[in-house]
């Protein structure tokens, strides 16, 4: 993808490309072609004579402005997506002024890191999937390109949907490979992970060639590789396995590990039961073809698209010292955003109320959520991976239903709310706390 920096000051610059190139160090598979201009007139001559996925746009600087350089170019390129980078100290009229302008987003300096990268990957990934048509099947592994016919999908979702994949692979198969039992072991011990961490939503891809089995456990940012490695070294698995964009893959070879049977059934997904059930009762069921769904209008999928990306940027402040009263009355208006794109399918109006109701309760809480942001920063993240997996499957990778995790994000949202409301509700002992998140 071509990026295009406009700043007035070379050291800014300077720090956006590394940040870059730091970024593409650790994600092999990601080019960024970048390029820089120092004012609005140099990036305004740039965008005409060629093209650019991403602009981070400066405001203030010589010769033209970037409000002007934003006005020109969104005029004549729509489809380049414009993001605004200014002071701190800027006041929200300019900000404002900058986004009617058409910049899609905005990036206060200094520039936090960590931040500028998870935002950069929530950018690259929309503009990814503006081009990309929704129908397109990709593969998932790390190792090949190749689309397999044969797949086996494991959503993991709670703890029982967990406990059901180990049993599946460590029980129900009967002879199987040495390397087979460490990989579902490391699987199952940073999924256990993650749960910790409040992401209660992952899946496992596991897809197969007649010599290859690929597991690819998606989903995992929040942890950082080096930990990830410590836990495969822990479970014996020191080669075998690639880690990369918030994927890990491991390729397993197929000899002896099945003998005359054939275990990987053609689109498996297990999904937790809703109800207490003992071993003997935990049934899996078979050929149940992932869909990618089209019922929502092109319009509204990107609008539904860009409102997550942006969300999901958003809640990353949510945990650290900077989240302000204006950072969290734009969560909520980008969940209200959400919810009346979704309000028009019934398809997904569980989902629909459920982000309408939680931008309420926020906006009626705003000070209860800078109050008590340290504590919902895990929430929040869980939250805004949740609802990201939920589009990607749905209208693109593949969901086993319509109603593919109404549940969880609902679940969610009633968190979020019972965590902002615990100063509303009559003070009680330690029960009655334990009782909100009893769901």
């Amino acid at each position: 993808m071509n990026i295009l920096i406009v700043d007035d000051n070379e050291n800014n610059r300077m720090i956006l490309k590394l940040l870059l190139e730091d970024y593409m160090d650790d994600n092999k598979s990601v080019v960024l072609a970048i390029s820089e201009a120092e004012d609005g007139q140099v990036a305004v001559e740039k965008c005409k004579s060629g093209h650019f996925d991403i602009v981070l746009m400066d405001i203030m600087m010589p010769n033209m402005d970037g409000i002007e350089a934003t006005k020109i170019i969104h005029a004549s390129c729509p489809k380049m997506m414009i993001i605004a980078v200014s002071a701190i100290d800027d006041d929200s009229p300019r900000k404002k002024i900058m986004l009617d302008s058409g910049a899609e987003d905005y990036i206060t300096k200094p520039i936090h890191a960590d931040i500028f990268i998870a935002r950069m990957k929530n950018y690259l990934s929309l503009v990814d999937s503006r081009v990309h048509k929704k129908n397109a099947i990709r593969h998932v592994n790390l190792y090949t390109a190749e689309i397999f016919s044969r797949h086996t999908n494991f959503i993991l979702n709670s703890e029982d949907a967990l406990s059901e994949f180990w049993e599946f692979f460590l029980l129900n198969v009967r002879k199987k490979c040495d390397k087979l039992s460490d990989v579902i072991r490391s699987i199952f011990s940073i999924v256990e992970k993650q749960f910790q961490l409040s992401h209660m939503n992952n899946m496992v891809y596991i897809e197969e060639s007649d010599e290859k089995q690929y597991f690819t456990l998606i989903n995992i940012d929040s942890f950082p590789k080096k930990i990830v490695e410590l836990i495969l070294m822990k479970n014996n698995v020191t080669d075998g396995y690639i880690i990369n964009g918030g994927k890990l893959s491991f390729i397993l070879d197929k000899v002896n590990q099945v003998e005359n049977e054939q275990i990987l059934l053609e689109k498996i997904v297990v999904q937790a039961p809703q109800k207490e059930v003992i071993a003997s009762e935990i049934t899996f069921e078979t050929s149940l073809v992932l869909q990618i769904f089209d019922y929502m209008d092109s319009d509204d999928l990107r609008d539904l698209e860009e409102y997550v990306a942006k969300l999901s940027s958003i809640m990353l402040l949510v945990g650290g010292e900077d989240i302000s009263e204006e950072d969290v009355q734009d969560i909520y208006k980008y969940l209200d955003k959400l919810g009346s794109v979704l309000s028009s399918y019934s398809e997904v109006y569980v989902i629909s109320n459920a982000l309408s109701a939680l931008s309420q309760d926020m906006a009626s809480h705003i000070q209860e959520f800078i109050k008590n942001s340290e504590a919902l920063g895990p929430m929040c993240k869980a939250f805004s991976n949740d609802m990201t997996n939920w589009v990607e499957q749905s209208f693109y990778t593949g969901a086993p239903s319509i109603n593919f995790m109404n549940d969880t994000i609902s679940v969610n949202c009633q968190t979020i709310t019972s965590m902002l409301k615990m100063d509303d509700a009559p003070i009680g002992g330690e029960d009655d706390l334990d009782d909100i998140f009893d769901f």
